[in-house]
């Protein structure tokens, strides 16, 4: 425990009638000492009493040590009572959080904010991928997201159309669900209007396109097109992308696979580019098993909205082919739990491939990276560039790209 003394009265040039006051600030192993005069006392929480603690704190870690910030404030205790509203007192006076008999204040931190947001913003048919940095987190979603959307959105409609402006937006959608008010998102910052784990936004600009978009999807066979027993045996290839295959959808590809089981043929298997989430990859998992496709080689799972419950559900339940030598879940949502659990699984021999791609998942940390890439060679958190290719994944959305085999080719 470290005990150090801030005395905040050397900071201010002006000093108010109002008595100082002078309490503890504890949290994470560290305790200071501040004094408020009435200045101070009359400043937002956040700044009077939080910011010096988190600098501080901050301050006397190692290089790569836990960083707090104060907008990770999640718990507030005064004297051991803890306060209902942290978002409210945060903004509120010091003086009027902190009662003038009490002696000690408790923090607790959350996660930390993310530096960076990485999104996929649409509306109808056009779609551009968006990365938000420190500088853009910090302008509103007008400015950040929809703007820039809409410099490339229309100039693709016909000449005739007058430009939309973000203005005009009547509901926007972050990762599927509707925001209570598009007026209010379009003045809030990023992180606040979407969430800090946000990955695709969709703007609506007219309630028409708004109920086209809640019209019920066609049926997995309408989707994929409708395949026998006999097809699925035969298959050596199945791409299914971007076809809006949802939970639902993973579900009944699982009892397809299951049903005309084993699938000796399939190698190659593409589901890039949809909305599976954790629920349908829990469920396409044990269709996967080697018992149930034994030659495959691929898997293609990026830009599905998978979390970290997706991946340990696939960890536990898959066992894939050992010939599986490509695993592609780039793009999605995953964590430092998630990646523990598929790399655990490798470790231990029950999950075997050769190579996995985890770029733009921007909650796994350095210790994530570094545990995967201990259990596997072929871990891969670089995100491509054009002069990579050719890769076992597809970074532009486009055709599969990897080379032909000779059992590829009938004689």
């Amino acid at each position: 425990l470290c005990v150090v003394q801030v005395d905040l009265n050397a900071m201010a040039d002006v000093a108010g009638e109002q008595a100082p006051r002078r309490f503890k600030v504890a949290g994470e192993g560290l305790e200071l000492t501040i004094t408020l005069d009435a200045k101070w006392q009359a400043r937002p929480f956040q700044q009077a009493v939080a910011l010096p603690f988190v600098k501080k704190f901050n301050s006397q870690q190692r290089e790569g040590g836990r960083q707090l910030s104060v907008e990770a404030l999640c718990g507030v205790q005064i004297d051991g009572a803890g306060l209902s509203r942290v978002a409210d007192a945060r903004l509120a006076a010091a003086g009027l959080v902190v009662p003038p008999a009490a002696s000690r204040v408790e923090l607790t931190f959350g996660e930390s904010p993310p530096t960076e947001l990485r999104l996929r913003v649409a509306c109808g048919d056009v779609s551009v991928k968006l990365t938000l940095d420190k500088r853009w987190l910090g302008k509103t979603v007008a400015e950040a997201v929809v703007k820039p959307f809409l410099s490339v959105y229309n100039r693709r409609q016909p000449t005739a159309t007058p430009p939309r402006t973000p203005e005009q937006a009547v509901e926007i959608h972050a990762d599927g669900a509707k925001l209570p008010s598009a007026k209010e998102a379009l003045r809030m910052g990023p992180l606040e209007a979407l969430g800090w784990h946000c990955t695709r936004v969709d703007l609506f600009f007219s309630y028409e396109a708004v109920r086209a978009a809640a019209k019920p999807r066609p049926m997995l066979g309408q989707s994929v097109g409708h395949m026998s027993k006999a097809d699925y045996r035969e298959a050596t290839e199945l791409l299914w992308t971007h076809r809006k295959l949802n939970k639902a959808d993973g579900a009944a590809i699982a009892r397809s696979f299951t049903a005309a089981s084993p699938l000796r043929k399939l190698k190659y298997l593409y589901l890039y580019g949809n909305s599976l989430g954790d629920e349908g990859l829990a469920a396409l998992a044990p269709a996967l098993r080697r018992e149930h496709a034994p030659a495959l080689r691929e898997l293609h799972l990026s830009t599905n909205g998978i979390g970290s419950e997706g991946v340990r559900a696939l960890a536990e339940l898959c066992h894939p082919s050992p010939k599986l030598a490509a695993l592609s879940l780039h793009d999605n949502r995953i964590s430092d739990e998630g990646v523990f659990a598929l790399a655990d699984a490798i470790s231990g021999g029950s999950f075997v491939v050769e190579k996995v791609t985890l770029h733009t998942n921007p909650a796994v940390s350095a210790e994530g990276v570094r545990r995967m890439t201990e259990a596997c060679a072929g871990a891969d958190f670089a995100e491509p560039t054009p002069d990579r290719g050719p890769t076992p994944y597809i970074p532009l959305d486009h055709t599969p790209q990897r080379w032909l085999e000779r059992g590829d080719v009938d004689k």
